[in-house]
């Protein structure tokens, strides 16, 4: 049976001593061994928070197992669970810190006192080869499971717009962002350690160094934000976009209105500042009237004698000029029937009739009237 990748066995420890290498070097390693410090630090919290999400993931896939085992998403679920198993499962964190008390010598022989203490030895270069090849691998399968996690975030998004299962979807969702940033973190950790190992390796032991295989870069996988509104708002260095070059604008963005650069003076007058934006907006035959202009009014025109002359009308817009003309015709004639009816009927003071029907209609009603007027006599 073979065994994993994951659980490969590290070789057998072989140290050097501190007096058996050249002094020049011990800048370079007293270096490194911050750097391994600082990493092993960082993988350490990391996965212990990835634990600590993958144990959570257990419990909602352990729960919701039997009820969702054929749906798709839940696909996702099973590859997040194994690939977060498969991350947990290489001890990755285990094996940059056992490089980094190698430095000290032999297991049995390290102590607290000695830890504190300056390095005493260099471990081999077979060590330092399986060390840099653990974390190019771990790097391999964190790309691998981060975008596993990307394509499972995207499902639970497009599972959140069904509406069903929504707390368990989206508390799927939280745990694929939470591992994917974290692995994110692992990574850049074992980074640093692989740089480190790489250093020593090509520093005392510079003929190995030719064996030594490129780190993988990792690929952009980053998971978007969850969609929803934003509570902080940029301010935007661009120029706005201009409705007018074919890009749809559903809202009033002030550039359909050329408003003016200063603000009106209090003691300006608003009824002219309108006139004059009416006056340039509207059609040639529709201009409006000027505010001390006359309006029309049934009073006004009942007040006004019936032969009022024309150039009164001259300062109405067309429109309203049409309007008042009429209703002068229609008192005209009104006042007409009247006299007429009263025996006082003047042609001068009469309006022409509008067809020749009416005007043969009022012809023989004042003839009946006459005829009648001297039978009476």
């Amino acid at each position: 049976m073979t065994i994993p990748r994951r659980h490969a066995r590290p070789p057998a420890l072989e140290c050097l001593q501190r007096a058996t290498i050249d002094t020049a070097y011990t800048p370079t390693i007293d270096a490194v061994l911050k750097q391994l410090k600082s990493s092993a630090r960082r993988l350490q919290a990391a996965l212990a928070s990835h634990r600590t999400e993958l144990q959570v993931l257990e419990r909602l896939y352990y729960k919701g197992k039997n009820q969702h085992r054929t749906a798709l998403f839940w696909q996702r679920v099973a590859e997040m669970r194994k690939y977060g198993e498969r991350v947990d499962e290489m001890h990755i964190d285990d094996v940059v810190e056992s490089l980094r008390l190698a430095f000290w010598g032999e297991p049995s022989s390290r102590t607290t006192k000695l830890l504190k203490g300056p390095w005493t030895h260099c471990p081999d270069a077979r060590v330092l080869l399986f060390v840099m090849e653990r974390c190019s691998a771990c790097c391999m399968l964190i790309g691998r499971a981060r975008e596993r996690l990307l394509h499972a975030y995207e499902s639970f998004t497009l599972m959140m717009q069904s509406g069903a299962f929504l707390q368990l979807v989206l508390a799927l969702a939280a745990i694929a962002s939470r591992l994917s940033i974290l692995l994110s973190e692992v990574r850049g950790a074992l980074e640093v350690a692989w740089s480190a190992a790489c250093r020593v390796l090509q520093t005392v032991f510079p003929t190995y160094a030719g064996k030594v295989r490129q780190l993988v870069k990792s690929l952009p996988t980053e998971i978007p934000p969850a969609p929803g509104p934003s509570r902080t708002h940029s301010k935007s260095t661009s120029p706005p976009a201009d409705p007018g070059l074919g890009e749809f604008v559903d809202e009033d963005l002030g550039s359909s209105l050329v408003r003016p650069s200063k603000p009106l003076a209090p003691e300006e007058n608003v009824a002219d500042t309108f006139h004059a934006d009416a006056t340039a907006l509207s059609l040639p035959d529709e201009q409006p009237q000027p505010p001390d202009s006359m309006s029309f009014s049934l009073s006004n025109e009942l007040a006004q004698p019936i032969g009022m002359p024309v150039s009164s009308l001259r300062r109405c817009s067309p429109s309203r000029f049409a309007t008042n003309w009429r209703s002068i015709r229609t008192i005209a004639s009104a006042s007409a029937r009247n006299q007429a009816l009263r025996g006082n009927f003047s042609p001068d003071c009469a309006e022409r009739p509008e067809t020749e029907e009416d005007g043969r209609r009022e012809q023989q009603t004042g003839q009946e009237k006459e005829e009648k007027a001297g039978r009476n006599r």
